[in-house]
Order: structure tokens, then C-alpha cells, then sequence
């Protein structure tokens, strides 16, 4: 299942990039070059998003893109030694998609009984349907719109 939220890519000349993901309130990760940084952002936010789900906590609604501010949501901005750390002007916003598949810890198969309407399960069979695989993907759908 993907997921995509916006994130912040704060640059400083020797450290590289800091990430920030304003929706998740915590601090981010950093990558040494831009293809670092990217890679590293994908994979915090698969690390974040499945942890959030697993604990059952309320998944946050990812913001637009448009809403979010390089300057506005620094997130050191009470910090006086990193007020200037990062430049701002090479510093952008970009959005980070991850497939979460791969980061839940708990993917132990459980068997499930339950009862459809034959009408849903002969359809499901005409449309070749892994119904393991819906249920999966919807709750996890689910997990993660429950706050909207």
C-alpha cells in the first residue's frame, strides 16, 4: 500500500539535507546528497507510517503540498543555534511516497473465517480476486483515512 505525504528538505552545505515530515510531528532524518536524502525520506516515512498503524495510533492526514512552508514549519525555529543552520534558499519541499508493505514487522500470517454474500465471493472468483489481499489493503486503507 502507498503512501505519500510532503516533506521538507532543509540543506546545509557540509551536513547535506535534514528531512522534516510537518505531519508527523518528529524529528526526520538526513541524507549526505539529494539521491541519499530521498532514498533516506522514503524510508523513514515507511518506518514512521507502519509503526503509527501497528501501535494502533491514528495515522495523521497527510497535508497538501501547498500548505506546507519551508520557513513556516522549520522545525528549529525556537532553537537559537540552529535558527541559520540550514539555508533556507536551496532548502525545498517535495512529496515522499513509500509502499509500507515491506516496513510492517508483523506480517505472520493469521487464518480468518468469514461470511460473505455468495453473490460478492462468485464475483470475486470471475474477477480472480486474493481476497486475503483485499481485506489486507482495505483495512490498512482504512488505518490510515480514519481521520478524515
Amino acid at each position: 500500500m502507498l503512501v505519500t505525504y510532503p516533506a521538507i528538505f532543509y540543506y546545509n552545505k557540509e551536513e547535506g539535507y535534514y528531512i522534516y515530515f510537518p505531519d508527523l510531528k518528529s524529528s526526520g532524518t538526513q541524507g549526505s546528497n539529494i539521491s541519499e536524502a530521498v532514498d533516506m525520506a522514503s524510508d523513514y516515512l515507511g518506518i514512521m507510517i507502519s509503526s503509527i498503524i501497528e501501535s494502533g495510533d491514528i495515522v495523521p492526514k497527510a497535508s497538501k503540498i501547498t500548505d506546507i512552508s519551508v520557513i513556516e514549519d522549520y522545525p528549529f525555529k525556537d532553537e537559537n543555534d540552529l535558527k541559520d543552520y540550514y539555508d533556507i534558499e536551496e532548502s525545498f519541499i517535495s512529496l515522499v511516497y513509500v509502499d509500507l508493505t515491506e516496513y510492517f514487522e508483523s506480517n505472520k500470517l493469521v487464518k480468518k473465517t468469514l461470511n460473505i454474500p455468495k453473490w460478492a465471493n462468485d464475483l470475486g472468483i470471475k474477477l480472480n480476486v486474493n481476497f486475503s489481499n483485499l481485506l489486507t489493503d482495505s483495512i490498512s486503507k482504512l488505518a490510515i483515512n480514519r481521520n478524515d
